[in-house]
């Protein structure tokens, strides 16, 4: 057994209304109140100064969920691009997906053209 391990032993009824306590605590600092702040902040400056939209528990609840979100994955640093060659194909190999792609694009392009130009014409009728 880990001897880092720290055990926590309810006794009894006040240990479970501790817990209770705790718990309500926890909660209503990381989610009822900054909803509150969120909600009263929106509604003093957005729609009392720029006479913009007043706001609801649930709006701000939906908006404190976006921002926690966004910090997660901003703060979380593990959202990266990486780009990489792929190391098993030859030069030659690379050389003819890029004349593929190229040549797809071109076709595109000429397609487009002729698109525009049949509609062009359409409207000088």
């Amino acid at each position: 057994m880990n001897k880092n391990f720290k055990i926590v032993q309810i006794n009894g009824l006040s240990g479970i209304l501790f817990l209770a306590l705790v718990v309500t605590g926890v909660f209503c600092g990381f989610v009822i109140f900054p909803i509150w702040i969120i909600m009263t902040v929106w509604n003093a400056v957005v729609s009392d100064i720029f006479y913009g939209p007043a706001i609801n528990y649930i709006q701000a609840a939906m908006l404190w969920t976006l921002l926690a979100l966004i910090l997660y994955l901003m703060l979380k640093n593990s959202v990266s691009i990486k780009i990489q060659r792929d190391s098993n194909l030859s030069e030659e190999e690379l050389k003819e997906l890029d004349k593929a792609s190229v040549k797809e694009e071109s076709e595109e392009e000429t397609e487009k053209n002729e698109a525009s130009k049949s509609e062009y014409e359409d409207k000088q009728e």
